[in-house]
């Protein structure tokens, strides 16, 4: 038995841990449990009392892996900044001083880019492997994040179809999914980080063995086939693998921990339009061998 309980949420994949209080850091007997429990249900919930604090979530996130740089921390020269914690990205509605974000700014369109269907950092090799993100501060009606599952859906198609898809490569690359909203004017520094990759358009988890789809809005083509054939086929499975029966959505509470796996999740985020501020912070950590 487990030194924590784990609810299944609904009738679908995600997890909530009880009994586990991740202010002050994970035991590493703790750590091994959630890493254990993450491999099944993809995705984890931590309720806690109040926002966890900054350490506690470094301290966290850097038990799963090297921890990521995002693109949105490379400021243009101009702007200057002192970055204290790199691998944190604040996914908010306002900005340092509490003002709402202009819908035309960089930030507001980088984040909105995060509605479309995506898994994190397929942009870069070696991927990420685990994300969390923190409810800091929430408005009275929270928006709901969407989790699909993409073994049960990987499991759900034709074994013709599984045939024709084992042993495709994609190209991934950040710029394309910010071109979809529009977002075209990144720095030159930006663009020199994240060169395209390409990863396995079917993954084997490693701790359970099972197959599923390796999908985002980052995925640009598939290697060796037309262009547009290619991309119709990618969206095709995007829509395939986001139906209501391999989804979770999950519905934020202030202190929430949402924990995912990567290597078989995509998700999105919900539109959201509201005066009140939502501040959120996200930290992800990275496979430790390229995919």
């Amino acid at each position: 038995m487990g030194m924590f309980t784990v609810n299944q949420i609904g009738s679908s994949f995600a997890g909530e841990i009880q009994d586990l209080n991740l202010k002050g850091g994970v035991t590493d007997q703790e750590y091994e449990e959630i890493e254990r429990v993450l491999s099944l249900h993809g995705v984890l919930v931590f309720r806690n009392d109040g926002p966890i604090n900054d350490d506690d979530q470094e301290a966290l996130i850097k038990r799963f892996g090297p921890p990521v740089n995002s693109v949105l921390k490379i400021k243009k020269p101009e702007e200057g900044a002192v970055e204290t914690r790199p691998h944190f990205l604040d996914i908010a509605t306002v900005d340092a001083d509490n003002n709402p974000l202009a819908k035309d700014s960089f930030e507001h369109l980088y984040h909105l880019a995060n509605q479309l269907w995506h898994t994190d950092g397929t942009q870069i090799q070696p991927p990420i492997r685990v994300t969390i993100l923190s409810a800091r501060v929430l408005p009275p009606n929270p928006p709901d994040t969407l989790y699909a599952d993409m073994r049960a859906a990987w499991d759900a198609l034709p074994e013709s179809e599984k045939a024709r898809l084992e042993g495709l490569s994609v190209e991934h690359n950040i710029f394309v999914s910010r071109a979809k909203v529009g977002l075209t004017d990144f720095p030159e520094e930006a663009i020199k980080m994240r060169p395209p990759v390409i990863h396995p358009l079917v993954r084997t988890h490693p701790r359970t063995g099972r197959k599923s789809l390796y999908l985002a809005s980052h995925a640009s083509h598939i290697i060796g086939w037309d262009k547009a054939k290619g991309e119709a086929l990618l969206e095709e499975l995007t829509n395939f693998a986001t139906q209501p029966q391999f989804v979770y959505a999950h519905k934020w509470k202030t202190g929430d921990l949402v924990m995912w796996d990567d290597s078989f999740t995509m998700h999105r985020a919900t539109p959201y339009d509201e005066p009140h501020p939502r501040k959120m912070r996200w930290s992800g950590a990275q496979e430790l061998f390229p995919v």
